[in-house]
This record gives C-alpha cells, sequence and structure tokens, in this order.
C-alpha cells in the first residue's frame, strides 16, 4: 500500500476521531455525580470502584472493571480528578469502539472512507452513545466489543480462517462475560459466518466443542470478584465472597426477577411497541432510522445476504429485547448496537445512491455533516446538564459541614439508602477522603444496633421521605429527629439537645419557646441559622417556619425581606409539631443568603399556620441583631 493510500484510509477516520474526542473532552464528567436522570443511575457507583479496585452492581462486570480500575489509576497518575479519570475510561472505549465502526462502515461501502468517517461523527453524537462516552459507564467497553466483533467476523465472509473464527469466539465470549445483552450478537455474528461454516459441516463437532471452550474462557474474569471481596476491597457489592452472593452477582437474578417479565396482554404489546418507536426516535429522527434499515435490507437482497441479513439481525435483535423487556435494562443503552447497525445501514443507502448519480456524492456528504451538527445541537444541552449537576458536590459539603461540629453521641454514622446519594458520600469518604472520621452505611444496615451503640444516626433531610418518623419508631421504640446542618438530619432515640442552655427564652405564645439561636456567617454573603425549639406543652396542631432576613426592624414592605426561608414543619419539613413531647429540645437548621447591593440588618424567626382561606396566622416574631461578617474592618 502506497503512502497516499495509506493517508486516504486513515486520515478521515482519525479527523473525526479527533473531533469527537474535543466534543467529548469538552463534555466530560469531572467531579462526583449527582444527577439522578436514569441515565446517571450507576456513575457514581462506578466513579467509586473504579478508584478502589472495587467491584459493582450485578452481573459484575469483572473485565471492564478490572481494566478500568487500571486505566483510571495510569490516567490519576498524569493528573486527571478521581472522577475525570473514570470518565475518560469510557471516552477511551467510545473511540476505540468508533475506529473499529469506522473501518467496519469502510469495508461495507467498498472504501467509502470519507461517507465512513461522515458516519461515525453522527454515530458518535447519537444522544446515548454521547452520554456513555464521557461519564463513567459500562456500556462504552459494550460498544468497543460490538464494533471489534463485527470488523473481525465480516472477514469471514469471504474466506474461512480458523484463527479469526477463534478470535470471534472468544470476542462474543468477552462481550457476554461483559453483559449478557450482548449474547444478541450471536445470530449476527453466525449469519455472517454462514458461508465458511457450512463448507465445513462435516467437522462441525469437533469445532462446536472448541468453540463453546473458547467462549467460555472469558468468564473466568468472575474470579476478580471473590479476590477483592476476601481482600478486603472498601468497595464490594453484595457478598462475592460467598457462594450465594457469588452466584446471585453471576446470574444477575434481581433483574431477572424483578424487571424480566412478558406483556400481558394485547394492550401491553402496543404500549410496549409505541415506548419503543419513541425510544427509537429520541436517539435519531424517523426518517434516518427508515433509511437505515433501507439500507440493510438492499445490502441484503442485491448486495452480500448473508452480511446483511447479520446486520438486520442484529438490528431487531436489541429493538426486540426493549420491545418485549422494556424495563429490564435501560432502554437507550440496549439500543445502542442498534445504531450503530442502523447507520451501517445509512452509510450503505448514501453510498449506492451516490454511486448511481456520483453528483450527488456532495450532497451525501453535506447530508451527513447536517445530521451531524442537528445532532450536536440538540443533545449537547442535555448531555452538558447531566455531567456538570452539582447534586453529588453539595451531598459532599452538607455532610464536610459536620466534620468540626461537636455533634451528641458516639461516632457519626451516616445512613444512606443505596442510590446516588450514597455514591456520592462514598466517593467523598473512600475516593477523596474529604469526609474522614465518618462511617457510611446503607439501608440494609442495623439501624437499632447503630443508633444503640452510637446514640444516633444522620440521614440528609429529603431521606425522611422514605424513612419517616414512625418507621424509626418501629424499629427503635421511640425516635426524635433534629436537624445537625441545613438539609442534614439526626435520627436519636432520646432527645439530643437537652442540655442547650436557655440563650433566649422567647415564648412565641403558641407553646413553643424560641430556647436559643445561633447566627454564624458562613461564606461572606451565607448566613447560618441555628434555632434551639422547645415544647412547653403538648401540641395538638402543626406549624410552619418562617426565618428572614430583613433589612429593617420590622420590615414595612416585601421589598425589605431580604431573602427568606420558609419550611412546612421543622427540621427540613418532617417533623410536625404535633409529634413533639412536652419538655423536647429540636434543633433546626437554615441558611440565609444576603442579595449582592443590599444591607441587612437583622434576622427574624416565627412559625405561622395557614388557615382555610389563604389567611396566615403569625406568631410572635423574634428579631436578632447580625453578627460581625468575617471580613469586617475595624
Amino acid at each position: 500500500m502506497t503512502k497516499n493510500r495509506v493517508w486516504r484510509t486513515w486520515l478521515p477516520g482519525l479527523i473525526v476521531l479527533g473531533v469527537l474526542l474535543l466534543i467529548y473532552s469538552g463534555t466530560l464528567q469531572r467531579d462526583v455525580n449527582g444527577s439522578d436522570h436514569s441515565y446517571m443511575n450507576d456513575v457514581g457507583e462506578i466513579q467509586v470502584a473504579l478508584n478502589l479496585w472495587g467491584t459493582i452492581h450485578f452481573t459484575g462486570y469483572p473485565l471492564f472493571t478490572l481494566l478500568g480500575a487500571l486505566l483510571t489509576h495510569m490516567l490519576r497518575v498524569v493528573g486527571l480528578s478521581p472522577a475525570a479519570a473514570a470518565s475518560a475510561v469510557a471516552t477511551m472505549w467510545s473511540l476505540l469502539g468508533l475506529a473499529a465502526a469506522y473501518w467496519l462502515i469502510a469495508r461495507v461501502t467498498e472504501g467509502a472512507y470519507e461517507l465512513a468517517a461522515l458516519a461515525v461523527l453522527a454515530l458518535g453524537l447519537v444522544e446515548t452513545l454521547w452520554i456513555h462516552s464521557v461519564v463513567a459507564e459500562v456500556y462504552s467497553f459494550s460498544l468497543f466489543l460490538t464494533s471489534v466483533t463485527l470488523l473481525v467476523a465480516i472477514k469471514l465472509t469471504d474466506h474461512w480462517n480458523e484463527r479469526r473464527w477463534w478470535l470471534t469466539v472468544a470476542l462474543l465470549g468477552v462481550g457476554a462475560e461483559h453483559h449478557r445483552l450482548l449474547l444478541l450478537l450471536i445470530p449476527s455474528v453466525f449469519l455472517l459466518a454462514v458461508p465458511a461454516l457450512w463448507k465445513r459441516r462435516s467437522n462441525w463437532l469437533t469445532l462446536s466443542l472448541k468453540s463453546v471452550l473458547i467462549f467460555a474462557l472469558p468468564f473466568l474474569a468472575y474470579l476478580y470478584l471473590p479476590l477483592r471481596a476476601l481482600q478486603g476491597s472498601s468497595w464490594v457489592y453484595g457478598q462475592p465472597g460467598t457462594w450465594d452472593g457469588f452466584w446471585n452477582e453471576f446470574s444477575g437474578w434481581e433483574a431477572t426477577t424483578d424487571f424480566i417479565e412478558w406483556p400481558g396482554n394485547l394492550t401491553a404489546w402496543f404500549d410496549d411497541l409505541h415506548f419503543l418507536t419513541s425510544q427509537l426516535q429520541q436517539q435519531l429522527p424517523a426518517i434516518v432510522l427508515l433509511a437505515g434499515i433501507a439500507g440493510l435490507v438492499w445490502l441484503t437482497w442485491r448486495r452480500t445476504f448473508w452480511t446483511g441479513l447479520g446486520f438486520l439481525a442484529g438490528t431487531f435483535a436489541f429493538m426486540t429485547f426493549v420491545l418485549i423487556f422494556p424495563r429490564a435494562v435501560w432502554p437507550p443503552a440496549v439500543l445502542m448496537p442498534s445504531m450503530l447497525f442502523l447507520m451501517l445501514g445509512l452509510a450503505v443507502l448514501l453510498h449506492r445512491l451516490a454511486r448511481i448519480a456520483p453528483v450527488l456524492r456532495w450532497g451525501v456528504w453535506g447530508g451527513l455533516l447536517l445530521l451531524s451538527l442537528w445532532l450536536f445541537c440538540t443533545n449537547l444541552p442535555f448531555v452538558h446538564s447531566l455531567v456538570s449537576d452539582r447534586g453529588g458536590r453539595q451531598v459532599i459539603q452538607m455532610l464536610r459541614s459536620l466534620k468540626d461540629a461537636n455533634l451528641p453521641g458516639g461516632r457519626n454514622v451516616v445512613a444512606l439508602p443505596w442510590g446516588e446519594t450514597f455514591f456520592a458520600a462514598g466517593y467523598g469518604l473512600y475516593v477523596t477522603n474529604e469526609l474522614d472520621g465518618f462511617e457510611l452505611v446503607d439501608h440494609r444496615a442495623d439501624f437499632r444496633s447503630i443508633v444503640q451503640r452510637e446514640g444516633k444516626i444522620i440521614t440528609l433531610a429529603f431521606n425522611l421521605g422514605n424513612w419517616p418518623l414512625y418507621w424509626w419508631a418501629d424499629i427503635l421504640g421511640e425516635a426524635h429527629y433534629s436537624s445537625v446542618a441545613p438539609g442534614v438530619a439526626v435520627i436519636s432515640r432520646d432527645v439530643l439537645y437537652k442540655d442547650i442552655p436557655v440563650g433566649i427564652g422567647f415564648d412565641l405564645g403558641n407553646g413553643i419557646l424560641v430556647r436559643a439561636v445561633d447566627l454564624c456567617w458562613e461564606e461572606e454573603d451565607r448566613l447560618g441559622v441555628t434555632i434551639y425549639w422547645e415544647a412547653t406543652q403538648r401540641m395538638h396542631s402543626d406549624y410552619r417556619v418562617a426565618v428572614h432576613l430583613i433589612s429593617k426592624i420590622p420590615p414595612e414592605s416585601a421589598q425589605q425581606i431580604l431573602d427568606q426561608t420558609d419550611s412546612l414543619n421543622p427540621v427540613g419539613g418532617w417533623y410536625p409539631t404535633s409529634l413533639w413531647t412536652t419538655g423536647e429540645v429540636i434543633r433546626d437548621d437554615y441558611a440565609l443568603v444576603v442579595p449582592p447591593g443590599t444591607r441587612p440588618a437583622a434576622v427574624r424567626v416565627a412559625m405561622y399556620q395557614l388557615e382555610e382561606g389563604g389567611r396566615f396566622v403569625n406568631t410572635e416574631w423574634l428579631s436578632l441583631p447580625l453578627p460581625e461578617r468575617p471580613d469586617a474592618r475595624p
């Protein structure tokens, strides 16, 4: 091959991969995940696991986790943050997968390298591929395995090569070991190799036995799971160190029992079909989807029957899975291989049009560029919103504010349900060590023992919606809520703050006393307000809380209320006054922000009720002067 020929074949692909690298780098998730979107459900878990040589949820993904941990640590050595390094692993696998897709499309289009490059550019900007290229997830590795397996297998359509067949089978095994969903590639690979396999039908038994053995070998990577458990890794999902725990991980029984269910009737089938079409059109316009299918049909009918049939089988295998089991796996991730097949079909169709009328070549290229531009402009805001969500960082900051607080009781044990907030706290505790000194447990912990041992347990206030007071009372026998910081709650069996000295003793006139108030500048424009309420009698109704930052005492207009933070109930809205016991002292935390260019004079605190007609009935107001700001000059 001449030097000019090499450049002609490689250069278009390299240019497009370079463009995608710039786009992916600009939208790479660089900090701990905070989004609760379904795309991001497992991202925080994987960020932590790859940085700790840990293990992740069923079915374990051991080879991905092992290679990902190695690559993450290498990327951290060259200066990437832990989260960015884990995301960059996904970028690497995606770019390698798209490089293989480039050669695959170029081969099917008989060397239309520019067309193949433009098709790959559009493919790389499809929503699900873009997102899974910039966050720590397993599906970029799936894309890589899919593209490479098809690229190797398609060469078997020309002539038989035993080593290539063994490599194809091994890649299928790696794919199945990585994600059982990639078993759906088997019909595609088999159809691509049918002509060569048929000629060797006399040796099928030996060939089949060897193929099964080679296919199974990659599953030895599962030894990584019990090994890390036995080594005491700080991040291990489940109990892979036991036989039952290992089998649960390997088999993925949680998905099979909870999410795999056939549609029960004709209406359910139609609902699932509508769901499938909406998911497909979320990724590509309907005209592009139809053109991709048309290209694969033409490939089957007029060009290479077994190749086209294999690609059609792959396209519809993954679509059918979403149709039948829409809840089993996140549908956009399932459809990633279908997007690859359909983009290949679109390239075949456009190549055919350009061959029929060469004058259309520039129009074909322009059309693909416009598709890429449309995908970029359409998907960029959504991708950016996912990767830049600060929710995870806020979780760490809320908990970190407690590090120097002298909280009653023993050690600070933080309980969070398994999910985004737990992963964010785990990142701060185990990866960046920002939460040193805390103990982190999930919803499966023995809360009764923790409270008996430490006197309390801490959680984020919004989790109290999942763990209401009666739930804690059933576990502890008696339960009380208090705040320990804005948005952070503590649950205890005994009242924690009964020894707080009476600093103010302001009677609101409703049976509640403002025992003490602490005001503290947390930042130049952020004021922390800690209120200690005391129930002087049993309350039979509920009161809301009002905390205002005012520029005049008392304010004469709404404009003189510079900031306010009202709460449906004390303690983040979750502890109604009607549940308080006589003599109980409750800590309640709020934060007020000073608007730029304003001069606050005081903070005022009250409780109120909202009557049916919408009229506010306030208690007495307590006004407090502001403390001196830390940047104030004498």
